[in-house]
């Protein structure tokens, strides 16, 4: 699919466009006997979704398929992937739920899980060991009332691997203002709690978890715009981050620059 093949969308809604006849028949080709549904979702996410009515259409409809083609629902109530409105378009998002649901997919994960940690609640954590110690509150209504300092996610393989990481809660505030310029008015005020065991959830697997081609998608494209190119590929555009490089490339990155710094210096 050549650039520019589906019809331009200056001026025209998103239940327009999607009932366009060669929208229709670009869906058709991707999705086969699923495109009536996959459109009627579409309008009805659009039309139920503060801000995505009025984003740019292309853009909703690359989410849709992205969403799709990862089988993950696209229903910011489910918690499996997001259409998060910024600046006029449909940014992609994967949630903490999607991401268990790809991991466990692999048939690589015996456990796997992401948890809030509230106030008196963490006994001990050493992060060179990676020895975590949770005393969690047994009474749910106690425990709702308790602040939360901090996020911990786990994995264990099928052959026995284990890692856990644990988060204080400013080091989650502290990636969300760094990576995000809808932090003060995006889901990160609407959803705290989603997205960070999102974040915490998203460095665990990426740093150490064994990807499928499908998880790879999921992080690569999470948080991004996505755009068609010339070849009809379609690529992540990191509209909403401080950085021109994703948020899983950034360590790295900072990492190289420090060893530099370093080899100067001798």
């Amino acid at each position: 699919m050549k650039k520019d093949s589906l019809p331009p969308t200056k001026l025209v809604t998103i239940t327009q466009f999607l009932n366009n006849e060669k929208v229709k028949k670009y869906v058709e080709n991707m999705l086969q006997d699923r495109a009536p549904q996959f459109i009627t979702s579409l309008v009805s996410l659009s039309n139920l979704t503060p801000g995505l009515s009025n984003v740019e259409p292309k853009s909703l409809l690359y989410c849709g398929l992205k969403a799709s083609s990862l089988n993950l629902p696209l229903d910011n109530n489910l918690g499996f992937a997001y259409a998060i409105p910024y600046s006029g378009e449909a940014q992609f998002q994967i949630g903490y739920r999607g991401l268990i649901q790809l991991a466990q997919r692999t048939g690589q994960y015996r456990k796997i899980n992401v948890t809030d940690v509230r106030e008196g609640e963490l006994k001990k954590w050493d992060a060179f060991k990676e020895e975590l110690e949770l005393e969690m509150e047994p009474d749910l209504i106690k425990r709702d009332k308790l602040p939360v300092i901090g996020y911990a996610a786990m994995f264990e393989l099928v052959n026995g691997y284990t890692k856990i990481v644990y988060w204080p809660r400013e080091k989650v505030e502290k990636h969300g203002k760094r990576f995000s310029k809808t932090y003060n008015r995006g889901p990160w005020q609407t959803d705290f709690d989603a997205m960070a065991k999102k974040t915490v959830l998203k460095d665990l697997l990426s740093k150490w978890g064994p990807l499928s081609t499908e998880l790879q998608e999921a992080i690569k494209f999470d948080q991004a715009v996505i755009r068609e190119t010339e070849t009809g590929e379609t690529v992540p555009d990191y509209v909403d981050v401080e950085f021109a490089v994703a948020p899983e490339s950034q360590a790295q990155e900072d990492l190289e620059q420090f060893l530099q710094t370093q080899e100067t210096k001798e």
